[in-house]
């Protein structure tokens, strides 16, 4: 899988960024109407890093694949 850095605006909670509301990728602003499904990658394996999925569904009806890489705190795209 190859994935591309973006910019991701979050519903910030107590736990600090939380779920994706907006992302802009490619210059372009895409706003999240739904949260499709979410999974964790590498929490109980140490040897893996930990990263934090999301398949959203935005306002224009297009899914993505969104990343959150835990330990460095960046998100990214799956192209």
């Amino acid at each position: 899988m190859e994935f591309e850095r973006i910019e991701v605006s979050t519903r910030d909670q107590y736990k600090g960024a939380q779920e994706p509301v907006s992302f802009v990728w490619r210059g372009k602003e895409h706003h999240v109407e739904q949260v499709v499904n979410r999974w964790y990658e590498g929490r109980i394996d140490s040897t893996r890093m930990p990263m934090l999925y999301f398949r959203v569904k935005t306002r224009s009806g297009e899914i993505f694949l969104i990343r959150r890489h835990e330990f460095f705190r960046a998100w990214s795209i799956r192209v």
